[in-house]
């Protein structure tokens, strides 16, 4: 693999809340040294596994190939009883950009079963470049993994055809002149002070939950029969539970892989965009009215190409070091209103939160010979704008729900009560369709 260069993403490369997190459970003690070959199998594919980071004086950031391994902490179930102990404290150590690697794993075992825990930066993967991961890992496990390397492409085509409009083309213009006068590259050690006094107000939370395969099906079914997708009527559900009768923020993850990647499409890489649909107000009506008025607005936002793919768009016109400081200047000490005036563009304006929504949509992976997979969650990261995230996931018939919050604005009490809200509304328009 030769160094790549990051074309898109650098708002992500500095930022200290970013991390990507599977877990896996699996029905089989694999011992240590089936999951190192396994491990050492899924670096082949994916080598950028074994990337760092260097930022050329161009201000470039690229992937650069390392001889660094990913690490791998192992625990006998006894030793680490809750998964999201090691997962708290792992996110909460910053990745070594110049050394790599960019991710972390856990294994744990039990009398028959493993538990995989993989944790890494989004900049090396988005939601679906980690399901492949795991998906491999898997594979490599039941020794059907084919090892030939996914390598990183963009289609540059496309990225040069979705500019901004000229106003926002002139504005980044100003911008970049002003900050080459002004420009401040950043140390390691800046990085790390900035990332833990982040972590000092921006604690996240976990709550885990799930729709099992018989009420997931009745939904399925009422959803073909409303002409929605499971994404769409899960959306409206959480949006009316955290929202309900308030103006209305939801900002949803959007997959663009097929579009800005020409091949292959099973690799890793951050191919992710985000578009926010704006509700002015939830109406006091019967449920399916108040669906259809989100979910209109949500398919004006996703089919139209502008907003589908802004963030990349933005991302693309401003210097890359300037893209970089927005996080100091919106949640450190760093000052520079320069800073500060494009983060109100990108990464602020929080003034008025969203609900965030990343939904990786239905996988099915059942046909392994040394194991069944048990359960597999995803575990997105907590962003300042979202007063909460809904991360999604449904493998083999089965719902998985992980709700991320920041710790001082929401309680775990009230974050189970909007969750319970949202699924008794989902389990309701599931049964109306019986």
């Amino acid at each position: 693999m030769d160094k790549l260069k990051i074309l898109t993403e650098r708002f992500f490369l500095r930022s200290p809340n970013i991390n990507v997190c599977f877990r896996i459970l699996i029905s089989r003690n694999i011992g240590k040294e089936t999951f190192d070959e396994a491990l050492g199998n899924v670096c082949k594919r994916h080598p950028i596994l074994n990337c760092s980071i260097e930022i050329d004086n161009d201000y470039i950031a690229w992937f650069l190939p390392n001889n660094c391994r990913v690490v791998t902490d192992y625990f006998q179930s006894d030793e680490m009883p809750d998964w999201q102990i090691w997962h708290k404290k792992a996110d909460n150590i910053p990745f070594d950009f110049l050394n790599g690697p960019l991710a972390r794993m856990c294994v744990i075992w039990g009398e028959n079963q493993t538990e995989i825990i993989i944790l890494g930066h989004h900049i090396i993967g988005d939601g679906i470049g980690y399901f492949n991961l795991a998906k491999d890992i898997l594979l490599a496990l039941d020794k059907k993994l084919e090892t030939t390397p996914q390598i990183l492409t963009a289609n540059n085509e496309f990225i040069k055809k979705n500019k901004l409009g000229f106003i926002l083309k002139l504005y980044a213009k100003k911008l970049n002149k002003e900050w080459e006068k002004n420009r401040i590259r950043f140390s390691e050690d800046e990085y790390r002070s900035f990332f833990y006094e982040y972590r000092k107000n921006f604690i996240p939370g976990s709550y885990f939950n799930s729709i099992n395969e018989d009420n997931l099906q009745k939904i399925i079914q009422k959803c073909k029969v409303e002409k929605i997708s499971v994404n769409e009527i899960v959306t409206s559900a959480f949006a009316m539970a955290l929202f309900s009768g308030k103006k209305l923020r939801v900002g949803i993850a959007v997959n663009t892989r097929n579009e800005l990647i020409s091949k292959p499409h099973n690799c890793m890489g951050n191919y992710l965009s985000a578009t926010l649909a704006k509700i002015k107000h939830i109406p006091k009506n019967e449920f399916m009215s108040d669906v259809k008025k989100i979910v209109k607005v949500i398919r004006r936002r996703l089919n139209n190409r502008t907003y589908r793919h802004l963030v990349v768009n933005i991302l693309g016109e401003f210097d890359n070091d300037l893209i970089e400081s927005i996080m100091y200047a919106s949640y450190g000490n760093y000052q520079l209103p320069l800073s500060k005036r494009i983060g109100s563009l990108i990464a602020r304006g929080l003034e008025d939160k969203a609900l965030g929504i990343t939904n990786l949509g239905i996988q099915e992976l059942k046909d392994y010979d040394s194991f069944k997979l048990l359960d597999m969650q995803f575990i997105a990261p907590v962003f300042p704008s979202n007063i909460l995230s809904v991360c999604v996931i449904t493998v083999n018939n089965k719902l998985n729900i992980c709700l991320r919050y920041n710790i001082n604005e929401l309680d775990t009490n009230r974050v189970i009560n909007i969750y319970n809200k949202a699924i008794n509304l989902l389990e309701s328009f599931g049964n109306s369709g019986c």
